[in-house]
């Protein structure tokens, strides 16, 4: 099992049960306790489970610390497996030697784990997000990070620096995601530096792909990033309905779905 998947599988154990020792985790994953330990210690890292002896709970569930969940946090949550699919379709993308964008949302930091894990023999990715910038650690992954103003909330780096930079950038493509998409308003947010950010990005690329997540579907924020039909690709998990799907082809939209996603729930 991909170890991005298998971090999914103990994160869901943990969220189950409210918690699993190492032993139980190694045992049920078929992996050693070493390799349970660094699974639990990059979900630590990302504030999704709390480290404790022989084991792991939810945070905040013990008498010792209560934590508040971040928004960061919770989007890294939801939709696990489908973001995994997405990943590894939009891989599919990636040519060697080219130099691609990443935005900083969490399903390009899943996005992001599966180009280390699969590494090109050569890539340049340029990113805003610090968190993908930080565990990028693959000697074939050339990473630039763009300058500018870093938003603790969404974990971006935004703001007239940050465009000014990525305006002046050849890139084959750029990958971005957002808070919603329709039919009518395209890809949308909340904030104004990562709208500009990625707007920058995509003008400066000769491709651009979004990857959505089906929960995102019909959700539409206050600014727009891009209309959904002037990506080159939009990917999705097959959790779009149907009718969802139909509407957007007609609408002239090159809407790929994630095929997999039940191999991937069941392997999890």
């Amino acid at each position: 099992m991909p170890a991005d998947l298998r971090r999914a599988s103990v994160l869901e154990r943990i969220r189950r049960d409210g918690g699993a020792s190492v032993a139980e985790l190694a045992r049920d994953h078929g992996v050693s306790q070493v390799t349970i330990h660094r699974d639990l210690a990059r979900l630590g890292e990302d504030g999704l489970i709390e480290r404790v002896h022989g084991g792991a709970r939810l945070p905040g569930s013990g008498p010792r610390a209560l934590r508040v969940a971040t928004d960061w946090s919770k989007r890294l949550e939801s939709a696990v497996l489908e973001k995994q699919v997405i990943a590894e379709r939009a891989a599919q993308f990636v040519e060697d030697g080219s130099t691609i964008f990443v935005d900083s949302s969490t399903t390009c930091l899943v996005f992001a784990r599966h180009l280390e894990r699969h590494s090109p023999r050569s890539l340049t990715l340029v990113t805003n997000s610090p968190a993908i910038a930080n565990e990028l650690h693959a000697q074939s992954i050339h990473v630039v990070v763009t300058p500018g103003e870093l938003d603790q909330t969404l974990r971006m780096i935004g703001g007239r620096w940050a465009v000014e930079f990525l305006a002046g950038l050849n890139i084959e493509t750029a990958f971005v995601s957002a808070g919603g998409v329709t039919l009518e308003n395209g890809l949308t947010t909340t904030r104004r530096a990562l709208a500009d950010t990625l707007k920058a990005a995509s003008a400066s690329s000769a491709k651009t792909i979004g990857l959505i997540d089906s929960s995102k579907f019909g959700l539409s924020a206050l600014l727009a990033i891009t209309r959904a039909e002037e990506l080159d690709a939009l990917i999705a998990d097959d959790n779009v309905p149907r009718e969802t799907v139909a509407a957007y082809e007609a609408g002239g939209v090159n809407l790929i779905l994630a095929d997999g996603l039940e191999t991937a729930s069941t392997t999890a």
